[in-house]
C-alpha cells in the first residue's frame, strides 16, 4: 500500500499508481475473514476538492476515506504544480468495470446503488454480459440521496448487506456522505466507492467522451458540450486553480522562512 499522500486544498490525495490501486482492491477482495472494515474510495476531481473549501463535513469525510484517487486532470496538475510529483489518474468510470472484474475473480458480489430509475439495473445487466461469473447482489435507485440503509425496502437492505462491493452513484458530495453514514450497516462490504455518472456511461444513457478527450484530460469539455447546464459546476475550476496557485505560493514562502 502506498502511504504517501499529497494535500490538495485540505484533501489528501493518494499516490497510488493504477497497478497499486487495483492490487490493493484485489487484496481486500481476497481477504479470508468474513467481517472486515470496508475500503472507502473517493475519486477526487477539482469540483470535489473545491467543494470542501466551504463544506466542512465533506472535507472531514475525505480525510477519513482510505484512498482518494486523482480523478480529474486538474488534481494531477495540482500535485505536480505544488509538490513536483506525478500521480496517475484513476477515474470512477474506469474503476467500475475493473473492480467488477476483480470481484468476479474473487467470487465476490457487487451492488449498484443510485442513478435514475432503471439505469443501475441496465448497467448491471451489461456488465454481467461482459464479465464472466459477475455476481450482482442487487441494484436500487433511491428517490432521495440521503436515505439511510435502514429506510430502504427490506429486500434492498438484505442485498446490500450481502454485497462485498458497493458502487454508489449519487453524485458528489451526496454519494460520499451516504457512504460515510451507512458503511456501518453493510456487514459484508469490503470495498465501497462513489462513481458519479458511471452507471449512465455503461448503460448508454449518457455518452462518455471519446478516448482522445479522456487521454488529454478534457473529458469535462466534452460533457459540457453535451450538457450545457453543467456550466455552473465548471465555474469551480478557476476557483480551484487560483487556490492551488495560492497554496503553492504559501508553501514556497514557508520553505524560504525555514532557510
Amino acid at each position: 500500500m502506498s502511504a504517501q499522500r499529497f494535500n490538495i486544498l485540505g484533501v489528501p490525495i493518494s499516490a497510488h499508481s493504477r497497478d497499486e490501486f487495483y492490487r490493493e482492491i484485489n487484496q481486500k477482495l481476497a481477504e479470508s475473514q468474513e467481517k472486515t472494515s470496508p475500503l472507502f474510495v473517493v475519486t477526487v476531481n477539482p469540483e470535489i476538492a473545491t467543494h470542501t473549501i466551504y463544506d466542512d463535513e465533506f472535507r472531514h469525510i475525505l480525510n477519513q476515506s482510505q484512498i482518494n484517487t486523482a480523478d480529474g486532470v486538474g488534481i494531477s496538475w495540482a500535485v505536480k504544480h505544488i509538490y513536483r510529483q506525478q500521480v496517475e489518474r484513476i477515474t470512477g468510470s474506469d474503476s467500475l468495470e475493473e473492480i467488477c472484474r476483480l470481484s468476479a475473480e474473487n467470487n465476490q458480489s457487487v451492488f449498484f446503488y443510485g442513478a435514475a430509475p432503471g439505469v443501475a439495473t441496465k448497467a448491471a445487466d451489461i456488465l454481467k454480459q461482459r464479465i464472466e461469473n459477475l455476481a450482482i447482489a442487487g441494484t436500487y435507485s433511491p428517490d432521495k440521496p440521503d436515505l439511510t440503509v435502514e429506510n430502504l425496502p427490506r429486500s434492498t437492505q438484505d442485498a446490500l448487506r450481502k454485497a462485498s462491493v458497493v458502487f454508489v452513484a449519487l453524485g458528489a458530495p451526496a454519494q460520499e456522505k451516504w457512504i460515510y453514514n451507512n458503511m456501518k450497516f453493510l456487514d459484508n462490504c469490503r470495498v465501497i466507492i462513489g462513481i458519479g455518472g458511471s452507471f449512465d456511461f455503461i448503460a448508454g444513457t449518457v455518452k462518455r467522451a471519446p478516448a482522445a478527450f479522456r487521454k488529454t484530460g478534457t473529458e469535462w469539455l466534452y460533457r459540457l458540450w453535451l450538457q450545457p447546464s453543467r456550466w455552473r459546476r465548471m465555474m469551480k475550476l478557476p476557483l480551484f486553480a487560483i487556490n492551488v496557485i495560492l497554496l503553492r505560493s504559501d508553501l514556497q514562502t514557508q520553505n524560504q522562512g525555514r532557510t
